[in-house]
């Protein structure tokens, strides 16, 4: 029932080739390159990153990479579920991606164990926190097969940056001997991100 409520209520009728061409469809492709970034640049590197910082062991390493992903999951859930009752998507996913950014910022330069765990924790909370409200736009003006092929397009060209991002973070670390800049990179990308998704209008997705 509540799908079919969905469906009725769309706000557009495309068909898949004009969504797929959409301005819109591809803002937010845009948007979601620059999420994943982060959620690649963390998921990759985030156990050297400890690693670096800590001087745990390999097995200790790995519960503690833990931290973050509970910490990610956990505001997964609670953002999406803010997001849903406050029928608000783009200020959620804006304000992730900032968090997320300053999460990343502050853990390049904090190398004290507890407090680099809660700042990479911290940008984890942010990017994985975006991802529910971020994928609740694209259905808010499309339905049928012109949703589910704009979703894939989205995705897509997202996981484009998943491919690079690993090796230019690594390619970052070669450079200058540190995480730093890598972890600067990815904290650009999701000011960006953040950035592109308030220049949208509020009513951009429901027209």
């Amino acid at each position: 029932m509540r799908l079919e409520y969905e469906r009725k209520t769309s706000h557009n009728n495309y068909t898949l080739l004009q969504a797929l061409v959409n301005p819109k469809v591809w803002l937010l492709s845009l948007i979601y390159f620059t999420l994943v970034i982060g959620l690649y640049g963390i998921s990759f590197w985030l156990p050297q990153i400890i690693k670096s910082f800590s001087g745990l062991s390999d097995l200790w390493v790995g519960f503690t990479s833990a931290i973050p992903y509970l910490v990610g999951a956990l505001g997964m859930v609670f953002i999406s579920n803010h997001s849903d009752q406050t029928k608000e998507r783009r200020a959620h996913v804006a304000i992730c991606a900032f968090i997320g950014a300053f999460g990343l910022v502050l853990s390049a330069y904090f190398h004290q164990p507890v407090t680099a765990l809660a700042s990479l924790s911290l940008a984890a909370l942010g990017i994985w926190g975006a991802l529910g409200p971020f994928w609740a736009l694209p259905t808010a003006f499309l339905s049928g097969t012109a949703a589910a092929g704009s979703l894939a397009l989205i995705n897509s060209v997202g996981n484009l940056r998943g491919f690079v991002a690993p090796y230019v973070i690594g390619l970052v670390k070669d450079a200058t001997n540190s995480f730093t800049g890598g972890l600067l990179v990815m904290a650009a990308t999701l000011l960006v991100g953040g950035i592109l998704t308030l220049l949208v209008p509020n009513d951009s997705f429901l027209e």
